[in-house]
């Protein structure tokens, strides 16, 4: 694996979270893999070493990898084997939850970031940017001890994402853009090596690596075990029978479940520290340790340190608020800023500390409005296409009381816009139509045509009734926030003659509703904007498929390029350009300049209606617990929790 340097220009965006007192870098990816260590000498968990005595598990040097392969971690101190770390679940509702705290990525972000090896080892990119040579662990295996090689990287590509296997469209990070014609190309992946894959452009893709980190993650799948399912293996019939053996409807939804939601099945090998042991519908979920896990200490110890992780089954955010109290959750955020208060005067006795990390949001999610900007009915779509009416939403609103209300104080009131520190921050953007003004609402709403009925509320220029459909979805982490939300801008949006409803709907209905563009206004939308650099994860500032409400049917265009879905036009198209620019930038500068134009674009139309800034995010964790950072990054980019390396993490005698 030798050193190579990109021959363009490059310029490093920095973004500084200032409050946080955390530097961000997203240049040049670092090429160094993990340090080498010492397994032949390693030590492992008690359990296991009883495992190996009684002759049913290999002894520790066949299971993980060499000295020149195996991934040393880093961490505060080193730590002491033992304990169970305890959290709180939804059931199945946690599961992504449970996914980005034990994540396991062939690449991932550190604090600054930057990016760095994970599961793999290192990689080289030639000059152009067009090819990327991707070098993995020897010796590394899967949960059930089966050799984990290029052959499962390679298959995954090909036999997961291209044809869709798990119910997602090939990623847009394996895609390169054309820079003259703007046509995305997909790339090619091979094995060169049992170790060693190529990853192949048609053109330059200056972010794969970083886009990868976003998108993929995992970019791996165990071959050996879906030879066992897939049709393409054992053919349709058997591929059936095996789904109705497992429990699943069809052969789709076992692709699906195993291939994108693996981590929570106990019989799906994986690279992850702790492997599913039960159902996570069970009222005591629980995650035993892999004993072929291959990261180590600075001293050789095999990790987790921690045995297992058991999530407690929970009805209501009540629940998790009261078991934080009584000092039975380990780790986890608080799920209301409200709690605040009572979880902090009670911290001391219940055994636990409060910490803050700052987050990437572009406003407090329960406070943030998305008008579905591809509304079937042509009516309102007309409505809520029309910049004056997404105004007069924003200015009818007193956000102050919204600030109280719903966030507790914690969310100072501002617009949706990109955070102090990050790249297209523009403190102009923070207040932009939010000086709350009933007088200018009203004005904005007689200006395009809706006007006041006999009742008060507002018609169409036919004179049919104007309804706004409120719609919340109901994710533990703010449904009790969101439903203040609707609340307030019932009576807001009601005092300037907007009639409204609410609905709450599930999680995965939501989803189905809004994959059927049939959503309307969705208030704390579970995929609202959150980023620190839309160049490398674009999916809810840029229509690029089914994602963010507020695009709608956008992306299903882009995703099918034209064959369904709404063809976007005007600034919409501006952005889907401007993002092909960002993607075929053959330098970080010139990647810098159109991810700050596609950001204006965003600043001038406010398709996200945000009623204050983001708020931080309040983690719960045992006093006893080490190496946890007390000043993290809560985001997607980070997998939320996940930045927090829990395989490090030890309890403190």
């Amino acid at each position: 694996m030798k050193s190579v340097k990109m021959s363009r220009s490059i310029t490093v965006i920095l973004m500084t979270v200032l409050s946080a007192g955390i530097l961000f870098a997203n240049g040049q990816p670092e090429k160094a893999g993990g340090t080498a260590g010492t397994p032949s000498s390693a030590k492992e968990a008690p359990a296991l070493a009883e495992m190996v005595k009684a002759g049913k598990l290999p002894p520790l040097v066949q299971r993980i990898p060499d000295a020149a392969n195996v991934m040393v971690s880093k961490m505060d101190t080193t730590g002491t084997y033992g304990g169970d770390m305890r959290f709180t679940s939804f059931g199945g509702d946690s599961k992504w939850t449970v996914g980005k705290l034990t994540e396991e990525p062939l690449f991932r972000f550190k604090l600054d970031g930057s990016i760095e090896p994970n599961v793999a080892k290192g990689y080289d990119v030639s000059k152009d940017g067009r090819v990327y040579t991707i070098y993995l662990r020897k010796g590394m295996r899967w949960s059930d001890g089966v050799p984990f090689t290029s052959a499962d990287v390679v298959f995954y590509y090909n036999d997961m994402c291209v044809p869709k296997t798990f119910g997602k469209s090939l990623y847009d990070c394996f895609y390169s853009t054309n820079p003259s014609t703007g046509a995305k190309t997909p790339c090619k992946v091979e094995a060169v090596g049992d170790y060693t894959v190529k990853v192949t452009f048609a053109d330059t893709n200056t972010t794969f690596l970083e886009s990868l980190t976003n998108d993929s993650k995992w970019f791996f799948a165990p071959k050996h075990y879906y030879e066992k399912l897939l049709p393409a293996y054992i053919g349709e019939d058997a591929a059936k029978a095996k789904a109705q053996e497992l429990g699943y409807s069809d052969v789709k939804a076992m692709g699906k479940q195993t291939g994108y939601y693996y981590w929570i099945l106990p019989d799906r090998p994986t690279l992850r520290a702790w492997v599913a042991a039960n159902n996570i519908e069970d009222e005591l979920f629980v995650l035993k340790r892999n004993p072929y896990y291959w990261k180590v200490d600075s001293q050789g110890k095999q990790l987790p340190y921690i045995d297992s992780l058991k999530w407690t089954k929970v009805s209501d955010e009540e629940q998790v608020k009261l078991k934080s109290i009584a000092g039975e959750v380990d780790f986890g955020k608080v799920t209301s800023l409200s709690d605040y208060a009572i979880l902090k005067q009670n911290a001391v006795k219940g055994g636990y500390e409060l910490l803050t990390w700052k987050g990437t949001s572009w406003a407090a999610r329960p406070t943030v409005v998305e008008l579905n900007q591809t509304i079937k009915d042509p009516k309102y779509r007309a409505v809520f296409q029309n910049k004056d009416f997404r105004e007069a939403l924003s200015v009818c609103v007193e956000r102050k009381e919204v600030s109280e209300l719903v966030t507790d104080g914690f969310g100072e009131p501002g617009q949706a816009s990109v955070s102090e520190g990050l790249i297209g921050y523009d403190p102009a953007w923070t207040t932009k139509w939010t000086e709350y003004n009933v007088d200018k609402a009203n004005q904005l709403l007689d200006k395009i045509g809706l006007k006041k009925g006999k009742d008060g509320y507002r018609t169409f220029k036919d004179g049919s009734p104007f309804v706004l459909d409120l719609q919340l979805t109901d994710l533990p982490d703010d449904i009790k926030e969101s439903q203040k939300m609707a609340e307030l801008l019932s009576a807001y949006y009601g005092k300037v003659g907007i009639n409204t409803t609410t609905k709450i709907y599930s999680r995965d209905l939501m989803t189905e509703i809004c994959n059927a563009n049939n959503h309307t206004v969705l208030v704390g939308p579970m995929n609202a904007i959150n980023s620190f650099n839309p160049a490398l994860r674009p999916n809810a500032i840029v229509p690029l498929g089914i994602y963010s409400p507020w695009a709608g049917a956008y992306g299903e265009w882009v995703a099918t390029n034209g064959k369904s879905g709404v063809e976007p036009a005007g600034d919409i198209r501006k952005l889907i350009d401007l993002y092909n620019k960002v993607k075929s930038a053959p330098t970080y500068a010139e990647m810098e300049k159109y991810t700050k134009a596609l950001l204006k674009l965003h600043e001038d139309n406010i398709w996200e209606i945000g009623y204050c800034l983001d708020t931080p995010s309040v983690i719960v964790k045992n006093a006893k617990l080490q190496n946890i950072g007390k000043k993290l990054i809560f985001c997607e980019e980070y997998r939320d929790l996940g930045i927090a390396h829990i395989e490090n993490a030890y309890f403190k005698n």
